[in-house]
């Protein structure tokens, strides 16, 4: 009785495949969770979104944000906050952002060495509704937000009434 035998060659292009799927599987379903865990968006009104701020903003009392965008206006960076500080090791770069329109707030937490892994050592914040911060125009670094240490990098509002907080921790 014969058997019908595959080749060897298709054999582990078979195994090939199916490793590569796995392995997709996996990355999507990683990635999934990470944004699960790091991104939390949730519908509230205005007033619920106001105290949220007023409790986040309360920690950085009298502190000046590292960037500084009034409507209308190029970014300024305060680097007096930056020069000749010690560096500091910052576990993670928090969000808070508001759109009063869609009356959505979000809060995002993502790890500093998940940033140092990026491919360019410059970053841009945001590009939603007239607030961006582009990092060729500003030249901020992680060394730079490293050197600063914990605290306030943006405290803005935009055009429409769209608040949006930022600190390192």
């Amino acid at each position: 009785m014969a058997q019908n035998k595959i080749p060897t060659w298709a054999a582990i292009l078979i195994a090939g495949v199916i490793i590569v799927g796995m392995l997709a599987v996996a990355a999507v379903g990683g990635a999934a969770f990470f944004i699960y865990r790091h991104v939390n968006a949730t519908f509230t009104g205005q007033e619920n979104a106001t105290e949220q701020f007023s409790r986040a903003r309360a920690r950085f009392a009298g502190q000046l944000p590292l960037i500084e965008i009034a409507v209308g206006d190029e970014p300024v960076v305060h680097r007096e906050l930056v020069k000749g500080a010690a560096g500091h090791r910052l576990d993670a770069i928090r969000v808070l952002a508001y759109d009063r329109r869609a009356g959505k707030l979000v809060r995002v937490s993502i790890p500093f060495w998940l940033l140092h892994l990026a491919p360019s050592n410059h970053f841009s914040f945001l590009n939603d509704n007239g607030i961006e911060i582009d990092s060729d125009r500003v030249r901020l670094t992680l060394e730079d937000l490293e050197r600063r240490g914990p605290g306030l990098v943006l405290d803005t509002n935009d055009r429409h009434g769209s608040e949006v907080l930022i600190w390192t921790e």
